[in-house]
Formats: C-alpha cells, structure tokens, sequence
C-alpha cells in the first residue's frame, strides 16, 4: 500500500515541479517482473538501484523507477508477488527473486556494478534489508518504515499464514501471528475501531524472544551502509522500534559503515508518498468497509516526507554516485 500512495504522490503534477524526465522505461518479465528506467544523459557508467514496493503486491514502483533514473540511478522496479509467474500472496517470496534483478542490472552495459543499491518500504523494506543480507553486491540499503524481522506472511484476503520469505526453497525463520494480537484485532473490529494492524505485530513481536531473535535478519553481512526511515505515528506496525533494533543489532555487530535512523513526529507509515503538501498525505483508507489506520497527520506526513526526501537523495549520492 505504501508504495501505491507512492507512486501516486511522485506521479502527481506539482506546481515547483522539474520538468518530466526523459528516462527511458521498458517492462520486464524475465529474468525478472518489473520495470527497468534508465537516464537519458548518456552516460557510460551509470549507479543503479533495486525499488520494492509494499505488501499491494505487483510491479507498484514502476512510476516511481522513472524518478529515481531521472537523479542519474539505472533502476529497477521488481515485483515479487502478485504477477504472473510470482507467488500470488506474499508467502514464501524468494529473495532469489531480488537476487535475479541484481543479477541482471550487474550485467548490464550502463551499470556501475559496483555501485547498486536498494530501497524498498514497508513489506518491501522488510525484504530490502533481507535482500541487503544476502547479497553483498548491494551496497546501500533505503529502508523506509521497514522491518529488520521476518513477520508472518500474508495470504488469502491478506490473512496471516506461513513466513514471509524462503532462501534454497525453504521458508526463513519469522514471527507467527500472536493469537492474543488478533483476538484483540477482532473484538477492535467488533466495537467498529479503525483496523490498527500495529496491535498485531507489536504483540507478535514480544510474544516469544527467542522466536523473534531466529527471525531477525544478520544485517552485520550488509556490504553498506543502511538508513532507516520511521513514523512515530505508524500505526501499521512500529518501523520507529524497528529501526532503532536494527541500529542496535548493527551497532553491536561493529557494523564498519555509517548507519542512520531517522524518526519523523506526527508521521504514519504512508508518509514517504505525502510530496505534494498535507493534501496528498493519506492517513487511512477504506478496506472492505473498515477503516485501516495508516497514523499521523496530514500536516505531520507532509513534513516528514518533505524532510526525508533529501535525505534520501544525500544518502545515495554519497554511497553511490548520482545527482
């Protein structure tokens, strides 16, 4: 969801807004789905970047890939589930499939491969810094309202089922759906409460520390550094305790790079999309006829999306190149 608000957000026409980008966009189907956006200045060598996109599923990056190549970055859209030839719920997604795309941009004549980066949000931010843990060829993670544990999956009609993610063709180790979390879930619901998916992961997460320690990623093997971006507000999950367990683990595993969190007040998980001032900021939606809490404010995504978008560029132009 994140990244549809996303790309609806970059998409969007703006005033104070540079001119379109020429970048050159084609769709992918093998070796993986997605979209490719390469610069139009021409360029020999050219830094490139992996987008992943949240648990909507699909190829939801692809207008938001035009924007990254438009600041000097060969990008790479990549759906993981929900297209042809993918899982079609977010269960068991292999990280060979990011692996795939970071083998094809590798390969590429206007890549730089020793200048690939990632970035992904929410579910996809669980799965960049998974990605980032697995393949050392990445070189700088964007982990925005991300997860640095592998949480349940998510199947039929989005309910909790299995793990999220398989490496070998077998599931990785993550944090089953606390029964308590959903009873309670359901009784919310019952009185008409907005859908507070928080309550889940949170009573998920502390259920059993052991559990959640099999299940944490080992960030220590990120060949980069990771910046990780919350809302304090986020009322999808906690991506502000999140990310701080993420620095603690890297901290305590003198991980050698210059690893930041950042967390934005009055923000909520869709905040990243809210470009276009405090109209363009989507604090909740209708979903199925309940209402899904995002968290913030408008005014509080708006501020922070305006803050942390020129972090963003920063950080990957000091980690990789680019404009």
């Amino acid at each position: 969801m994140l990244s549809l608000v996303l790309a609806a957000a970059l998409a969007a026409p703006s005033p104070a807004a540079s001119p379109a980008s020429n970048a050159v966009c084609t769709k992918q189907t093998q070796p993986f789905t997605g979209t490719i956006c390469v610069p139009s200045s021409g360029k020999p060598k050219y830094p490139a970047m992996i987008l992943l996109g949240g648990s909507e599923g699909g190829d939801s990056m692809a207008r938001v890939a035009e924007r990254f190549a438009s600041k000097g970055y060969v990008t790479a859209s990549v759906a993981y589930f929900g297209l042809p030839g993918l899982p079609q719920t977010l269960v068991d997604v292999p990280v060979e499939t990011v692996g795939a795309a970071l083998s094809a941009l590798a390969k590429r004549d206007d890549v730089d491969a020793a200048r690939i980066g990632i970035l992904g949000g929410s579910k996809g931010g669980e799965l960049a810094l998974l990605a980032a843990s697995t393949y050392p060829q990445i070189k700088a993670v964007v982990a925005i309202v991300p997860s640095p544990i592998g949480y349940m999956g998510l199947g039929e009609r989005d309910s909790p089922t299995g793990c999220s993610w398989s490496a070998g063709g077998k599931p990785l180790p993550c944090v089953p759906a606390s029964n308590l979390g959903m009873q309670q879930i359901g009784i919310d619901l019952s009185q008409h409460k907005p859908l507070v998916l928080r309550t889940l992961y949170d009573a998920s997460r502390n259920d059993d520390p052991a559990t959640t320690k099999a299940a944490f990623f080992p960030l220590q093997k990120i060949s980069g550094p990771v910046l990780c971006l919350s809302a304090a507000d986020d009322q999808m999950w906690n991506s502000t305790a999140q990310c701080d367990l993420a620095m603690s683990y890297l901290k305590d595993a003198h991980h050698a790079y210059p690893d930041r969190a950042i967390a934005y007040p009055d923000a909520g998980h869709t905040f990243i999309g809210a470009t276009h001032g405090p109209s363009s900021a989507v604090t909740s939606i209708d979903y199925g006829g309940v209402t899904m809490a995002f968290g913030g404010t408008k005014a509080g995504d708006a501020a922070a999306a305006d803050a942390a978008w020129p972090v963003i560029w920063s950080f990957l132009a000091r980690s990789l190149g680019g404009k």
